[in-house]
């Protein structure tokens, strides 16, 4: 017998009645016997067979097990990463006297979603402490360089990007101060908003001349601007002549260039040597660049490539500054399927219609025809056309 497929049954003290005992010409038989064709591959665990074949898949299963948690936890790691990134502010918790209080939010009330009109206000620092000292006027304080009113269309089928010019003349109503007490209400430069009481502040004043609910707010820094610009790999901007401008430190050919963080900067606040050297001559160089990033974005494969994509989720959340209900990843992702939701031909750029403040020339307040704009807004209808008309006209000819 062959010792290697000796089985318990097969011990020599068995009692066994001999004609109960299978016919050894019959190759079917138990298959723990030696006649059998099953004898070495059913013989039990000495058997180099199905045992260690099970033993592998079980290996398998264990190391895939093993790889998927893992995958989930470093996923989990990365989300935690972003989402820790993102700073937010109350843009609603100020309740000082200026606010009309048809205005002022319910509490618990949720930020409009699907079937809503929504209004955002995206903010440009010009903060010169920390990251930013290196563009001088250290703790200077800060005020917003650029202001653009987003509304999006309750059917998400179009959307306004209108900019507010920042040396508009406007009140600025009584404002929480970084260090807890209420500012007075003053008529002033609209950008100053921003150093009294922040993006709260600012909100506040748009909602108080514009008589529209500001649902959400985001704030971008200059070092923000300049290092989401590099994750995204660049933007393309066009010129009709070269530009050499030591003050912005812009210095660009004529066509059309692929911009890094720092020349993108320069491009968008650079006034003297470009254009009329205005601030409204600049606002629509600031929307330009706005629709080639939205552009760059949607072509150059970021959003179906993981790696770029964290590139950028990781600069954008660093960069962001958002209100409390835009301050998580999931938010922020709702938000920009919103967005994307809006065909690139449907949406309108302008500048809200001012005119000259006639006190000092290099100052402008808001047209009467601006509350046609923002009266539009309020009922998600489009932009008249005559304020388009405006808008474009201004945009020809900004110097008094």
């Amino acid at each position: 017998m062959d010792d290697q497929t000796t089985g318990p049954a097969d011990r020599p003290d068995d009692a066994r009645d001999p004609r109960d005992a299978p016919d050894p010409r019959d190759t079917t038989a138990d298959p723990r016997r030696p006649g059998s064709r099953r004898s070495r591959r059913h013989a039990g665990p000495a058997d180099s067979g199905s045992m260690p074949r099970r033993r592998v898949v079980v290996i398998c299963a264990t190391s895939l097990s093993v790889l998927a948690i893992a995958g989930a936890a470093g996923l989990w790691s990365v989300y935690n990463r972003l989402n820790d990134n993102i700073r937010t502010v109350d843009i609603h918790a100020d309740d000082a006297p200026g606010l009309p209080d048809a205005l002022k939010p319910k509490p618990g009330s949720p930020s409009p979603g699907a079937g809503s009109a929504m209004n955002v206000l995206l903010i440009g620092s010009d903060d010169r402490d920390g990251a930013n000292a290196q563009y001088g006027d250290a703790n200077s304080g800060a005020r917003s360089d650029t202001t653009m009113l987003l509304h999006v269309a309750a059917d998400r089928k179009s959307a306004t990007v209108a900019s507010i010019p920042r040396d508009s003349m406007v009140q600025t109503p009584a404002c929480t101060q970084p260090n807890g007490t209420q500012s007075q209400p003053q008529f002033g430069m609209f950008n100053a908003a921003f150093s009294i009481g922040g993006a709260a502040c600012t909100v506040k004043t748009v909602e108080t001349f514009s008589g529209l609910t500001v649902d959400h707010v985001l704030v971008v820094d200059f070092t923000g601007f300049k290092n989401l610009v590099n994750a995204i790999g660049g933007i393309p901007v066009h010129l009709d002549q070269a530009v050499n401008d030591p003050d912005s430190h812009l210095n660009l050919p004529a066509g059309t260039t692929v911009v890094n963080g720092d020349q993108a900067l320069a491009f968008v606040r650079a006034r003297h040597n470009l254009g009329d050297g205005s601030d409204i001559g600049r606002m629509s160089r600031q929307q330009q660049f706005l629709n080639s990033a939205l552009d760059t974005l949607a072509d150059n494969g970021t959003l179906d490539d993981p790696a770029k994509l964290y590139k950028v989720l990781d600069a954008a959340t660093k960069a962001l500054t958002t209100d409390p209900a835009l301050g998580s990843l999931p938010a922020l992702a709702d938000f920009a399927s919103d967005l994307k939701q809006v065909p690139r031909q449907q949406i309108t750029y302008l500048t809200v219609p001012w005119q000259w403040y006639q006190p000092d020339p290099n100052r402008v307040e808001l047209a009467p025809m601006a509350q046609d704009l923002f009266t539009a807004m309020r009922q998600d209808t489009p932009v008249p056309a005559d304020v388009l008309a405006l808008s474009a006209k201004q945009g020809e000819q900004t110097t008094p």
